[in-house]
């Protein structure tokens, strides 16, 4: 049975070495993201001949589970992980998978696996000077909203995160919470945020906070996939401050012009949120599949 351990935060850089791509775009090759949520959706890591191999675990400790391994020897990896779910007694699931990481499972083992794409998990992509510039009539809308925000608040500002600031990146989430209904002490985001907050310089996170006078009405924090390409993976603001979403999202994409691409991650299935991420037009809808045997 392969030995998986859960992801240690000093072990990340030796993690992302065996996906080393300075052009990816996509959430699996960035380890900031796995290890902040594996607190959420318990993900673990093993090697196999100097291959590493991630798996998503059940509550019951069963995996549902394995992305697609990634180094020296990715069908022997494959291998090992057949074998590792017989000996669990499960059924193999190759979850998370990429075009590309697809037509590579295919060419290793061609025909062996049965593929359906997953809509839920697809990521969306974004040029960078589009979510910047917000050109053109397609914007128009994004642009009424954050010319109204900075009417109704002309005190406005945005602030880059530090330490000085990320508690006011906390509270937005608490006060988004009250919004919503919800308990931070029982809700897993919170839980995950406030862990991202207190170690964002650790993991070479980037943020910002907006705030309405005094009051921080959104927050916003992330991490670099590679080189041409960002990952936002916290993004929230009060409904309370209309046009709070568009002017974080904006303003956050202008201090990220270094990169190409913003991926802007999964729409979770949840139809309001497929419609926001549509609504600021990708260039890339990165899709998603998972591999059974057949």
């Amino acid at each position: 049975m392969l030995d998986f351990q859960p992801l240690a935060i000093d072990r990340l850089s030796a993690y992302r070495q065996y996906y080393d791509c300075t052009d990816a775009l996509g959430c699996e090759f960035n380890f900031v993201s796995g290890y902040l949520w594996s607190r959420e959706y318990p993900l673990r890591v093993a090697l196999y001949d100097d291959t590493l191999i991630k798996a998503y675990y059940r509550d019951d400790t069963t995996i549902w589970g394995y992305c697609l391994p990634a180094g020296k020897n990715v069908k022997g990896a494959v291998e090992a992980v057949l074998a590792d779910a017989a000996e669990r007694g499960q059924a193999p699931l190759f979850c998370y998978l990429s075009r590309k990481e697809r037509d590579l499972l295919e060419a290793l083992f061609p025909s062996r696996f049965a593929f359906e794409r997953s809509y839920d998990t697809q990521d969306y992509i974004y040029l960078t000077e589009d979510l910047a510039q917000l050109e053109g009539k397609r914007y128009h809308a994004k642009r009424n909203y954050i010319a109204r925000f900075y009417r109704t608040y002309p005190d406005a500002s945005f602030a880059p995160l530090d330490d000085a600031n990320r508690a006011d990146a906390l509270r937005v989430m608490e006060l988004w919470c009250a919004e919503n209904g919800i308990d931070p002490a029982a809700h897993g985001e919170y839980a995950v945020l406030r862990e991202a907050l207190e170690h964002y310089q650790k993991l070479g996170m980037r943020g910002a906070v907006l705030y309405a006078g005094s009051e921080p009405v959104a927050m916003t924090l992330g991490s670099e996939i590679s080189d041409v390409c960002f990952d936002i993976i916290f993004e929230k603001a009060l409904r309370g401050y209309t046009g709070s979403y568009a002017v974080i999202n904006n303003a956050f994409a202008k201090t990220l012009t270094a990169y190409k691409y913003i991926n802007r991650e999964e729409d979770l299935g949840i139809e309001g949120l497929k419609k926001s991420k549509l609504s600021y037009y990708p260039v890339i809808i990165y899709d998603r599949f998972e591999a059974t045997l057949k």
